[in-house]
């Protein structure tokens, strides 16, 4: 028995071993991380950008907030792209906003990567930000969005998250608004982390995302965004947020993670049985954006 058990003990004292040293190394790391400062006199401003939402619905009081919220940080324009079969629900609802600042835009079919292609062609500002359309922004976001695109050689950059809880929510929903908050605040740890050690994340979150619009306009990256394939016969319609930050390393283009309460982004995750449905779909597109990252196309090592 002695020596049956010694071998096990020895690989749960080195798994531990690991475990502790990496929480050590990183939480090192998540705390020496500074964001890229707003500079004094910068060359990008809010002018400089133009804000894309990718809707399904194209209405809604969670969606209303979401573009209330990006009006107050002043962007030079917001293109709202949904499908043909709501464009008149989304046209209504622009309508009762009263600016000019929005335009509405659709596609025949749902489909994100096709609803994020059909508003590139539009875009007129150096900076083109994708957000989801149940996202709720600080006034303060785009300046520390900008801040690392004055420097030419980043291409993308990301934003720290929270979860915005349920109002009046009953027991239950506690539990799941729970989980969920422990589910971003994770994934802020995490990306802080990677981004001071290597420069790196595992993914810029397509909540909130900023790029420069040339990267987008590309062809070459349109034909690829728009056709990639899992297994070579899977056409894939998420991962879209993947599919660009692997883009961006794979061509050079540096990009940074802004861990900052300024540029804090609230979301919403589903507060029942369905989060973890959410759990489900997210661990499915990291598996296959870590498989292509680390065997298809190499470019990390």
């Amino acid at each position: 028995m002695v020596l049956c058990t010694a071998p096990k003990r020895a690989d749960s004292l080195a798994q531990n071993v690991y475990r502790y040293l990496r929480l050590v190394v990183n939480l090192f790391a998540f705390c020496r991380l500074r964001p890229v400062p707003i500079p004094e006199y910068p060359s990008l401003t809010s002018k400089d950008v133009t804000v894309v939402i990718p809707s399904l619905d194209g209405d809604g009081p969670e969606l209303w907030d979401t573009v209330v919220s990006i009006l107050g940080t002043e962007p030079c324009e917001i293109i709202l792209v949904t499908i043909d079969a709501n464009l008149h629900r989304a046209q209504m609802m622009v309508k009762t906003m009263c600016t000019l600042k929005i335009r509405v835009l659709s596609v025949p079919h749902p489909n994100k990567r096709f609803q994020m292609v059909r508003a590139i062609p539009d875009i007129h500002t150096d900076i083109t930000v994708f957000a989801d359309d149940d996202v709720t922004w600080p006034r303060t976001l785009l300046p520390w969005m900008l801040a690392p695109l004055e420097d030419e050689r980043y291409g993308g950059v990301g934003t720290n998250q929270r979860l915005r809880r349920s109002e009046a929510p009953t027991l239950r929903q506690r539990v799941w608004d729970f989980l969920g908050a422990l589910y971003l605040e994770r994934r802020n740890f995490d990306c802080a982390a990677c981004m001071y050690m290597d420069g790196g994340v595992p993914c810029l979150s397509g909540r909130t995302v900023a790029y420069r619009t040339k990267i987008l306009r590309d062809d070459v990256f349109l034909r690829a965004f728009r056709n990639e394939e899992w297994l070579g016969q899977y056409k894939l319609n998420c991962d879209d947020d993947n599919f660009i930050t692997r883009w961006l390393v794979s061509h050079g283009q540096k990009i940074m993670f802004q861990y900052h309460k300024e540029a804090e982004v609230q979301t919403t995750l589903e507060n029942n049985w369905r989060f973890l449905k959410q759990c489900l779909r997210w661990s499915r597109s990291n598996w296959r954006s870590n498989i292509t990252s680390m065997f298809c196309e190499g470019h990390i090592w």
